[in-house]
């Protein structure tokens, strides 16, 4: 674990280091527990994110190392989990009520909003469902805009990414959600 602990001191990403640690290793799942470990995970929630698939190292060949420990990060094993203050927990409640009433999404959709509430992303998760929306004639539009309207009241108007602001997404949410009742 201070191996894992020493090269993600020194910048190396977390599947990167589980690579390289399993090309030393017989058992390459030892090295994505050292990884988790010195990431800080607590060792339940670690178990459980391996147990998924057990003898996952039986899915890659020797001299894939690499691309095992890249399918744990991408899988979000090594997410650290953010502790939510009492505002941010209100708002993943609002967020996960906009979820149960969108419907259903797709499972690689579905895995990044889960990582974003791991890893505390609540604006991130709340940009990305805004765009998204309710699944047409499976959802409930008026439920999952009221839920997505109460999250976005909580957040920094600023704060933004590539698509576009927090600002910029509650008009969307809003207007939505006014359309519904005409």
């Amino acid at each position: 674990m201070e191996e894992a602990r020493e090269r993600l001191r020194s910048g190396a990403g977390p599947g990167t280091v589980c690579g390289e640690l399993a090309a030393g290793a017989e058992r390459w799942e030892e090295a994505a527990r050292a990884v988790g470990l010195a990431l800080g995970i607590e060792p339940g929630q670690l178990r459980q994110r391996l147990g998924i698939e057990p003898d996952l190292q039986a899915s890659f060949e020797p001299g894939e190392e690499d691309l095992y420990g890249e399918f744990l990060e991408m899988g979000g094993v090594f997410d650290v989990p953010k502790q939510l203050d009492e505002r941010e927990q209100e708002v993943e409640e609002h967020l996960r009520a906009a979820l149960r009433a969108q419907g259903g999404l797709g499972s690689g959709y579905c895995l990044s909003l889960q990582r974003g509430f791991v890893r505390g992303e609540l604006a991130r998760n709340f940009r990305a469902l805004t765009r998204f929306g309710p699944r047409a004639g499976l959802g409930r539009p008026a439920e999952f805009w009221a839920a997505l309207v109460a999250a976005g009241e909580f957040f920094d108007p600023a704060d933004g990414d590539e698509h576009g602001t927090v600002a910029q997404a509650l008009a969307e949410c809003r207007r939505r959600l006014a359309d519904c009742s005409r």
